[in-house]
């Protein structure tokens, strides 16, 4: 690690910063939906969900990287994630992401992506940037293309199914 990975980054309609307690409802509706969870392990009851986010939130603490909360600055309120994601066992430091379907819509995606791969070439000019994105998931897709990535897949991602593999430039 070159630098210190910043613990909150902000730029146009998009902050991303660090989860906080009142953003459980927001985290515990989409990972309990089907209609936007399938693609990030499946649904997850209300306990599961906490314990994610927790663990979102020690990841932080434990590896000096984590995951943000993307906050849509006009309206307040959280509008999915982005960051580095590497629990034990992974197969590498992933640049994760998903987000509300509103926010695809309104460009804070590719806002709050590009913020954060900036953040990450930034702290780690050296290391490869990787995202594992299921190929069914086309808003996530597309984002991955748009933001520079180049695919090699699909490959089984851990017991998660078939993922494309992104890699990201530096420049």
């Amino acid at each position: 690690m070159t630098g210190t990975f910043p613990s909150e980054l902000a730029r146009g309609a998009v902050l991303l910063r660090q989860w906080k307690a009142a953003d459980f409802e927001f985290y515990a509706s989409f990972l309990g939906s089907d209609d936007t969870a399938r693609f990030y392990g499946g649904v997850l009851d209300r306990q599961k969900a906490w314990r994610h986010l927790a663990s979102l939130i020690g990841h932080w603490s434990l590896n000096g990287f984590g995951v943000y909360a993307v906050e849509d600055v006009q309206h307040g309120r959280p509008q999915g994630c982005v960051g580095l994601w590497e629990p034990f066992g992974w197969p590498c430091r992933e640049f994760v992401y998903w987000f509300t379907p509103d926010a695809y819509a309104a460009g804070l995606a590719g806002q709050a992506v590009q913020l954060a791969l900036d953040g990450v070439r930034a702290t780690f000019p050296d290391e490869a940037i990787q995202s594992f994105v299921h190929p069914d998931n086309h808003e996530a897709v597309r984002l991955a293309y748009a933001a520079g990535g180049t695919a090699e897949g699909p490959m089984p991602l851990a017991d998660y199914g078939p993922h494309l593999k992104f890699s990201f430039p530096h420049s």
